[in-house]
């Protein structure tokens, strides 16, 4: 008997080379699959600007360290004083400092180091974690990454609509294809679930998220859907794959569409060369036991 249905994959039109360097950036989804490469010994850089959860901010993110909007100016525009901390209103708390010019040395170091990776990779895969956004009130339009612990009255909150999505990503895709010809774009959506926005709002939001993939994707021939959240929501679909939160994915669910991951994107022979790439980190993990040479005299 059959007790659940499970997700048949298929190889992808876009084949991953494990000896090709991947770009990864936005939600803490992205570190779940990144840190699995690396631990592969596959050159994948998970998060290099920090953990971006809507696909507006990791679209200006993405313009500013592909040159499309001066990258000095935007990084000062959006750093501001929190009582004794600098913020920026582009990055999350990892930029934080007690000086202006570090918070923005920070960031801008996140930039060139994004642009480089950006210049090498075969790759680059995307996870948008939700469809709300926050808005300052002081500058209409601009959408902030991270709220900071800002008090609410700061900002106003509203959801993407899908047509806002696909027109900012099918024009950052056509730059991204001038800039960087060879780089391919993996786009997936989240299986976190944001349940801060209630039941409705993160149903909504996540399928705001999918409708927009698709149409990005049918837009660009280089660029692909992988249906993370399908595999946890409808593959899955039970309580023990999740952790204790009941919000992320445990360990195993990670796993799990880490394994489907590497069913689409990579052919068998690419899917050795990881399995030796973990066993090469796992003995290098590997610690002897230092046993006690005296009780061993005795």
């Amino acid at each position: 008997m059959k007790f659940r249905t499970e997700l048949t994959v298929t190889p992808a039109r876009i084949l991953l080379d494990p000896k090709q360097p991947v770009v990864l950036i936005g939600s803490c989804f992205t570190d779940n699959i990144g840190n699995r490469m690396r631990f592969c010994r596959w050159s994948a850089y998970p998060n290099i600007t920090g953990t971006l959860f809507n696909p507006a901010s990791i679209a200006r993110i993405l313009r500013i360290a592909a040159g499309a909007e001066p990258e000095k100016e935007a990084v000062t525009d959006s750093t501001v004083n929190r009582g004794e901390v600098w913020i920026s209103w582009l990055a999350d708390s990892g930029c934080d400092s007690f000086s202006r010019e570090e918070t923005e040395r920070r960031l801008l170091e996140r930039l060139q180091t994004l642009r480089q990776h950006l210049s090498e990779a075969s790759t680059l895969i995307v996870t948008f974690g939700t469809a709300w956004i926050y808005e300052l009130n002081t500058i209409p339009g601009y959408i902030v990454a991270n709220c900071h612990k800002f008090p609410s009255t700061l900002f106003s909150r509203r959801r993407l609509t899908v047509s806002e999505i696909a027109d900012e990503w099918k024009s950052l895709i056509e730059l991204l294809s001038v800039k960087y010809p060879r780089l391919r774009i993996i786009l997936t959506v989240s299986p976190v679930r944001h349940l801060k926005d209630g039941f409705e709002g993160n149903s909504r939001s996540k399928a705001i998220l999918q409708l927009a993939c698709e149409e990005i994707c049918m837009a660009n021939n280089n660029t692909e859907y992988f249906p993370a959240f399908e595999i946890m929501n409808d593959d899955l679909r039970d309580y023990r794959f999740y952790a204790d939160d009941m919000l992320h994915p445990s360990e195993k669910g990670v796993e799990y569409i880490w394994e489907k991951f590497q069913e689409r994107y990579l052919s068998a022979d690419s899917r050795n060369i990881l399995r030796e790439g973990e066993k090469v980190t796992r003995r290098l993990n590997h610690r002897p036991i230092m046993h006690d040479e005296s009780k061993q005299a005795r």
